[in-house]
């Protein structure tokens, strides 16, 4: 059977009935109840003579949140859409039930809220495996999702739990410390601060608060500044690589580098799995994963693994990339690849060579890469984030200073925070730049 002809095998669309099933009570192993709804086509026999696939999601999003799309989506919006997850109105008349379950302490389920924990992972497990014993469901069941969708899948997977057959974590950030809160060691604050409000707003200033008024109520952020060094506490609610085993299809965006991208790629090489397969398109954080060719590749994937249908997905060479040659706002083809990274790659070192201080000038160039370490060392200055109409930074100001390499993770770049008398250092010695700044700073100072 030729490739073309394998692709086509997947399940195609059937006249149904929509059952839908709103606030479904899941127990947890400790006697909490979370609420799930749950979207599935009719079966021949509502007794369960015909079952079916599940595809399951868990976040602090919302099942009752309903998404409206924008108009170029390639998905229309109906009243099923919520955000980040599958439209039940293409995929059950495919055959799937789709399951949304409330987090803990979100929505409607009631408990302490603990967003993208090790708590939320163990609550994912004892849901997957309820469901997998409802008399509609085939027993195999599949994640899929985007973000905060995907995240969860690399934690539930770390338990493996025994009805999970295959995950694709679709923009996922994996390693909670590095991915989201802590870039190189610095803290995050843009966007998660920005997240842990949204989300706290559409809790407490939104429907929940009628019916969940505690929900959402966590110490998020606090936690994660108190560790603010990659410990066991991060490590408990991110990916642990030689514990995942399940099949794999790690999707990322070229454009999601700053959050998501390194956890697919990451997890495409270091999953334990012994089936991966990994793609990285371009796009909106939403728009390919609504997209015909998106869920081409998803429906291929999932029907392989839950219902046994043979697509040719595995065929295929391991590696998807959708390469920009620019120029155009439609999406690029895609080309394969036998492995990530790429064997061909010619790695180039290159130096950060200061020219000159900033000036008033801000197109004026003050620096470039080059080839070749510098002959002499240079500094500049620099805020962490823009100026405001008040003429002050908004946020912390850092001061990188070529010291103590351990303490983070990209080479030998530090960052200082100091409470008076702004002011900003790039020197590669411990020198009396910062003696003097420990000084005026009356010693208040972090790492």
């Amino acid at each position: 059977m030729t490739a073309p002809e394998k692709a086509a095998r997947v399940s195609q669309p059937k006249d149904c009935k929509l059952i839908v099933e709103k606030d479904v009570k899941i127990p947890m192993r400790d006697g909490t109840l979370l609420y799930a709804d749950i979207f599935r086509p009719e079966g021949k026999n509502e007794g369960g003579a015909e079952r079916f696939p599940a595809i399951m999601n868990i976040s602090v999003y919302q099942k009752d949140k309903m998404w409206i799309p924008p108009a170029d989506l390639e998905e229309k919006a109906n009243p099923y859409m919520n955000w980040e997850t599958v439209n039940p109105e293409w995929w059950c008349p495919r055959g799937y039930a789709c399951v949304r379950v409330d987090s803990r302490g979100s929505g409607k389920s009631p408990g302490k809220s603990d967003p993208s924990s090790y708590q939320e992972s163990v609550d994912f497990y004892d849901a997957i495996e309820w469901i997998a014993k409802q008399p509609w469901c085939s027993g195999s069941l599949g994640t899929l999702g985007i973000s905060y969708h995907a995240s969860s899948q690399w934690r539930v997977a770390n338990l493996q739990p025994p009805s999970l057959k295959c995950i694709m974590p679709w923009e996922g950030r994996a390693d909670q410390y590095r991915d989201q809160a802590y870039h190189g060691g610095i803290f995050s604050l843009g966007f998660i601060g920005n997240w842990w409000l949204t989300h706290t707003a559409h809790h407490l200033l939104g429907r929940p608060r009628g019916y969940n008024p505690d929900a959402f109520q966590n110490d998020m952020l606090w936690n994660m500044m108190r560790n603010d060094l990659d410990s066991e506490w991060w490590r408990q609610c991110s990916a642990r690589w030689e514990n995942i085993t399940v099949p794999l299809y790690s999707a990322g965006n070229w454009g999601g580098f700053s959050l998501h991208l390194r956890g697919n790629t990451e997890g495409y090489m270091n999953a334990a799995s012994k089936v991966k397969k990994l793609r990285i398109h371009t796009g909106t954080h939403f728009h390919p994963f609504h997209s015909e060719e998106g869920r081409m590749d998803q429906l291929r994937w999932l029907d392989y693994w839950l219902k046994g249908i043979d697509t040719g997905i595995l065929d295929e060479p391991p590696v998807k990339l959708e390469i920009r040659t620019g120029g155009s706002a439609k999406p690029y083809p895609f080309r394969f690849e036998n492995e990530w990274p790429l064997a061909r790659t010619q790695w180039t070192k290159l130096y950060l060579r200061i020219d000159r201080e900033p000036s008033a000038d801000e197109h004026a160039a003050e620096g470039q890469l080059v080839a070749a370490p510098p002959q002499k060392a240079g500094k500049l200055r620099y805020p962490a984030s823009a100026m405001t109409k008040a003429g002050i930074s908004s946020g912390s100001v850092v001061y990188a200073a070529m010291k103590q390499a351990e303490r983070l993770e990209h080479g030998n770049i530090v960052c200082l925070l100091a409470d008076g008398g702004w002011k900003y250092l790039s020197t590669n010695l411990w020198t009396k730049d910062y003696e003097q700044m420990e000084k005026e700073s009356k010693g208040k100072i972090w790492w």
